[in-house]
């Protein structure tokens, strides 16, 4: 799939969603805590993706068209992370993000299934040893616990 101008779009409006969720939800930056850094990050984020979006618009002289395959893409993309929001807290961060990898490597190499279940068991198996054993972050665990 191409680099899409639209990426820029749908970055921004995850940041922006990460940056009112931290806000309202978690207190922003008043208070040293669980939203601290969520809404520091998700604001760099945030400008850094306009700026990105106003240099590419400036830089691209030719309009932007969209084949079927890369709509039904991009729709896989947020039907995933859809799921993946939704699902975490029943499934656990393990099955959840197996899953997702899974679904995204598939997307882009539909030939090779048995090399991306093994690569995205085990990249979801190190970031959970890695998050939740080492930098003590409590993943969901879902029906495991």
């Amino acid at each position: 799939m191409r680099s899409l101008p639209l990426s820029q779009f749908i970055l921004g409006i995850f940041s922006l969603l990460i940056l009112i969720t931290s806000i309202q939800q978690y207190g922003g930056i008043g208070s040293y805590g669980a939203g601290y850094m969520p809404t520091i990050l998700s604001a760099f984020l945030l400008l850094f993706t306009v700026l990105d979006a106003v240099i590419h618009l400036r830089q691209r002289p030719e309009k932007l068209r969209l084949t079927g395959g890369e709509i039904r893409a991009l729709l896989l993309v947020i039907v995933a992370l859809g799921l993946f929001t939704v699902l975490i807290s029943y499934l656990g961060f393990l099955i959840c993000a197996t899953g997702l990898l899974f679904g995204l490597m598939t997307l882009r190499n539909p030939q090779k299934i048995l090399m991306n279940l093994v690569f995205s068991v085990l990249s979801s198996g190190i970031i959970y040893y890695v998050f939740g054993h080492i930098l003590m972050v409590a993943l969901p665990e879902g029906f495991w616990s």
